[in-house]
């Protein structure tokens, strides 16, 4: 016999909770799933940090963020986490 298969959504954006006094640092932030993970933690009310290789593409992608949700609060700064000097200087900022 077969085993069911569970066919419902599952866990979806919609289930998230209000996040407001939370931060989340979301790295590959410029775009893909990293964009869409910052996204959606912002329109739930995080602080979000775009942990970014590139500022100019991490700037853009937080404009689109702040264009998308207004009252997000979005920042970017420089992380390469090849780079161990990299992380240290994110860390200390």
């Amino acid at each position: 016999m077969a085993a069911p298969t569970d066919t419902s959504p599952g866990w979806t954006a919609v289930d998230i909770p209000n996040l407001s006094g939370r931060t989340a640092i979301v790295t590959g932030a410029n775009s893909g799933l990293g964009f869409v993970t910052a996204s959606e933690l912002a329109a739930h009310g995080a602080s979000v940090t775009l942990a970014v290789r590139d500022i100019e593409r991490g700037e853009a992608a937080a404009e689109r963020l702040r264009a998308a949700a207004p009252d997000a609060a979005v920042r970017v700064r420089a992380l390469d986490l090849a780079s161990l000097a990299s992380v240290r200087a994110f860390a200390e900022t």
